[in-house]
């Protein structure tokens, strides 16, 4: 009964250790990204609200609910779908530097982040060990980039 209760105090002290540790990074982390993130659709919501065609638009009479749907939006998606690309890239790259630092997720869930920081000592040996994950992070954060560059393409309809 005691060797319980001494390895759950020591397994709670490390767990609360390693808690305060991650907490203020997560919410620097969070509170940057929420400041971007706000910031975003701002400044092209206020030149579209001054376009030409939202003027015609009035003038005809079209609420300011169509208003929005209809025109404002539309042309903010593209903009937030190359955002979206770059952001979501962006998260797994900075999640795979925590986790590779010991800062992220902790060793019962596999990240690829994780998975370099502890094959790293067998980088010699079996180098493809470190580099399928890193790859693995590239070519995802790389494909979501293209991603949100084809979104953009398939919703932008000022080119055409």
């Amino acid at each position: 009964m005691i060797p319980n209760l001494i390895d759950g105090g020591t397994i709670r002290t490390y767990i609360l250790k390693r808690l305060f540790l991650l907490i203020p990074v997560l919410l620097g982390i969070t509170f940057i990204t929420f400041a971007l993130i706000k910031a975003l659709p701002g400044d092209p919501v206020l030149s579209l609200k001054e376009a030409p065609y939202v003027d015609s638009a009035r003038a005809i009479g079209c609420s300011d609910t169509r208003i929005i749907i209809g025109h404002i939006l539309p042309n903010c998606l593209p903009l937030s779908f190359v955002m979206l690309g770059l952001k979501l890239g962006g998260y797994i790259l900075t999640e795979s530097a925590l986790s590779f630092l010991g800062l992220g997720a902790q060793p019962p869930l596999p990240t690829w982040g994780s998975m370099i920081s502890i094959n790293r000592a067998y980088i010699l040996s079996a180098p493809w060990m470190v580099i399928f994950a890193g790859v693995a992070i590239l070519i995802t954060a790389f494909c979501l980039n293209i991603m949100g560059d084809a979104l953009r393409d398939k919703t932008d309809y000022t080119g055409k």
